[in-house]
């Protein structure tokens, strides 16, 4: 079988891991049932969420960095066992600062570790569909809860919730380890045979390469991070509160809002792929700043209104997966392919502030005013910030390229 074909089974294997790890986007669903087991307040058991993915992104820097020397099938295969037995480990907690432990800093050295194995190593296989391939691993990440939410929800009603954890931490040590050793190494400038670049890839490829030194010192970077930042908030808000909003807003059961945060998973996870493909034939730039005005709608409807809760819930959903999902090709296309795997863990960075400022502030709020309104209004007036940082990226963006066209530093890369 030629690599062109193998490519399409490691996407594949690459997919089904993510989803796994996309448990976490199921948290909503083990926040109540955890507060209620030992009488801890849902905003103090919120701060393990925030902790998980604040944490993720430095071992994406540290794992993209030891890909220089590890195959990305090892990372992989680390961060496998760790993130299994950190779910088991859950089922054993008895304090908060136990919790943080196992779920949040476990949990989230492990999320990372896996994420920057997977995610450059396949889109280096795939440059030809930077775009649409990690949209497809981002959902593999988003649709995770479409699956885990509900069974979840059930397991935790039939069992409770620690030995929910016990039960799905066991199985996602198993899985996890036997997926990893599947994946293989992308060679170096891998270019598909008989691949021409469309008009817009080649727009991608004019761009010097950056390494993450470089990526720092370029306004540029500020410009993404803030734009992520201001979408993270938001859509953190929202996955982390999912299935208490439904319930309080909504009048939903605990299983009923359980399967919606399924739903939601879905419509996060087809937002990465979706909007990945869509932004391969019309650019990043442009699609997050559609993104965003969805997103700020949204944000606004939940503030203003209680009617039909679950439809700006969706959206959310569907926005944060969208940029979400072009995080890998954004950074690809600002600072080049060739430094990745370092770079893609870099721009996680603003990330984890988003993680741990979205959670909290809704859980905050909540407990102050009894309401998440004032979060939600917040989250709305944000993604016009988002926006405007977008337009101010995508103007920096095409001057880079109209200097480096007139100054025939033309580089098409096929890698």
């Amino acid at each position: 079988m030629r690599l062109e074909e193998k490519r399409w089974i490691y996407l594949v294997v690459g997919t089904m891991i993510n989803v796994i790890i996309g448990q976490t986007y199921a948290w909503s669903v083990f926040v109540n049932p955890l507060a209620q087991e030992f009488g801890w307040s849902v905003a103090d058991v919120s701060i393990a969420f925030a902790i998980f993915h604040s944490i993720s992104c430095i071992p994406i820097i540290i794992a993209g960095k030891m890909q220089d020397w590890v195959q990305p099938k090892f990372i992989i295969l680390f961060g496998a066992i760790m993130y299994g037995l950190g779910m088991l480990a859950v089922g054993f907690v008895t304090s908060l600062p136990q919790l943080y432990i196992a779920y949040g800093v476990m949990g989230g050295i492990s999320m990372g570790t896996i994420y920057s194995g997977i995610v450059p190593n396949m889109v280096r296989f795939f440059p030809d569909r930077r775009g649409l391939v990690s949209g497809i691993l981002a959902a593999g990440v988003g649709c995770g809860a479409f699956l885990w939410a509900p069974v979840a929800a059930v397991m935790i009603e039939r069992f409770e919730v620690l030995p929910t954890f016990k039960m799905l931490g066991t199985l996602y040590l198993v899985l996890l380890c036997i997926l990893s050793l599947l994946i293989q190494t992308a060679p170096a400038d891998f270019a598909p045979a008989g691949w021409t670049p469309s008009p817009v890839q080649q727009k991608t490829m004019i761009i010097p390469d950056k390494d993450w030194k470089g990526m720092l010192l370029d306004p540029l970077f500020y410009c993404l991070a803030i734009v992520i930042v201001m979408g993270g908030i938001s859509g953190l808000m929202i996955i982390a509160h999912a299935s208490p909003i439904l319930q309080s807003v909504g009048m939903y059961s605990a299983v009923a809002a359980g399967t919606w945060v399924g739903v939601l998973a879905l419509c996060n996870s087809s937002g990465r792929a979706g909007w990945g493909f869509i932004s391969d034939l019309i650019g990043r730039m442009p699609s997050l700043v559609i993104i965003y005005v969805i997103l700020g709608v949204a944000m606004f409807w939940l503030a203003s209104s209680s009617y039909a809760v679950v439809v700006p819930l969706l959206l959310v959903g569907m926005c944060f997966g969208g940029f979400m999902g072009m995080l890998a090709s954004l950074t690809a296309d600002a600072f080049g392919p060739k430094n990745l795997a370092v770079n893609f863990g870099v721009m996680f960075l603003p990330f984890g502030l988003a993680a741990f400022t979205g959670p909290r502030l809704a859980a905050v709020m909540k407990a102050g005013s009894g309401s998440y309104a004032q979060a939600f209004l917040i989250a709305s007036a944000l993604s016009i910030v988002g926006i405007v940082m977008a337009v101010v990226a995508s103007y920096m963006i095409k001057r880079r390229r109209m200097v480096a066209e007139n100054s025939g530093d033309l580089v098409l890369e096929t890698s």
